[in-house]
C-alpha cells in the first residue's frame, strides 16, 4: 500500500515569505521618513556655521539624504564645528531627488561657489543619497580639484532594493546597475588624478542598504559601525571620531 505523502505547493512555501517581506520593505522607509526631524520646521538652502574662538582648520560642506534638509545633520555639524571647522550645509532641493540627482549637485556648486568663491578648497561629508550627489559634483562638475576629501555614511554606492518603493528619478537612479551610477563608476580615477581621500561609513544593520554591498565602495576606506536604523550613523560618536582624525590628517596647509 502506498502512503500518503504530503504534498509540497510552492505557491504555499512562499506565502509566507510575501507575507513577512512585504510589511518589512514598506516598513524601512517609513523609518526613515520618520526619523529625519527636518520635516517638522522649515529651513533656508543654507547655513554656515564656524567657531569664533579660534582659527579655523578648514571648510566643509555636509551634504543631507533623500526627504532630509540640513537639519538633519545637526548632531554632525555639531561634532565639525566643535572641532575648529567651518560648515556649509545646504539644502537642496526637491528633497526627494524627483528630479534626478544632476541638478542638486549643480545647486551644490552655486552654493558652494557663492558662500566661499570659486577657488576654496573643501571636505565633503555626505550622507545616504548625498554622497551620490557629491560624486556628481566632484566627477562630473569640475568639483574634484578643490576637493580634500570625500566622506560618505551610509551611501548606496552600488544602489539599493529601497529605491524601487518611491518614484522619481532620483531614486531610479539609487537604483542597483541604473545607467547613473555606471556613469559614477566609470569616472571614478579622478579620485586617484586629485589625490583625493575617500571613505565609506556603513553599519551591517542598515536594512535601508539592500543588498547589504550597498554601501562598500572599493574606491577608499570602508569603515563599519554596528547602527541600528539608517540615520543612526549620524550620531555615533566613535564615526565622529574617526571622521575628525582623517580630516585633520587630509587637510592641505
Amino acid at each position: 500500500m502506498k502512503k500518503n505523502l504530503p504534498r509540497c505547493s510552492a505557491n504555499r512555501d512562499r506565502t509566507p515569505v510575501r507575507t513577512i517581506l512585504l510589511p518589512c520593505l514598506l516598513t524601512f522607509p517609513i523609518l526613515m521618513i520618520s526619523c529625519s526631524t527636518a520635516r517638522f520646521e522649515p529651513a533656508p538652502d543654507h547655513q554656515v556655521a564656524t567657531k569664533s574662538t579660534q582659527v579655523s582648520k578648514g571648510k566643509v560642506v555636509l551634504v543631507h539624504g533623500i526627504f532630509d534638509t540640513r537639519i538633519g545633520l545637526r548632531p554632525l555639524r555639531r561634532a565639525i564645528v566643535a572641532d575648529g571647522y567651518e560648515c556649509l550645509v545646504p539644502s537642496l532641493k526637491p528633497v526627494d531627488g524627483r528630479k534626478g540627482l544632476e541638478p542638486m549637485a549643480r545647486q551644490l556648486r552655486h552654493l558652494v561657489d557663492t558662500e566661499w568663491g570659486e577657488n576654496a578648497e573643501f571636505s565633503i561629508v555626505a550622507f545616504s543619497m548625498g554622497g551620490l550627489v557629491s560624486r556628481y559634483y566632484l566627477q562630473e562638475l569640475d568639483g574634484a580639484n578643490r576637493c580634500q576629501g570625500l566622506y560618505t555614511i551610509a551611501t548606496p554606492h552600488n544602489g539599493t532594493y529601497m529605491a524601487y518603493l518611491y518614484p522619481g528619478r532620483g531614486t531610479r537612479q539609487m537604483r542597483p546597475e541604473s545607467a547613473f551610477l555606471a556613469n559614477l563608476e566609470k569616472g571614478k580615477h579622478i579620485y586617484d588624478t586629485f589625490d583625493i581621500p575617500t571613505t565609506s561609513y556603513r553599519s551591517p544593520l542598515d536594512m535601508v542598504m539592500l543588498p547589504l554591498r550597498s554601501p562598500k565602495w572599493q574606491q577608499g576606506d570602508n569603515i563599519r559601525f554596528w547602527s541600528p536604523i539608517h540615520p543612526a550613523l549620524l550620531w555615533e560618536k566613535k564615526l565622529h571620531e574617526d571622521l575628525l582624525k582623517r580630516l585633520d590628517a587630509n587637510r592641505r596647509p
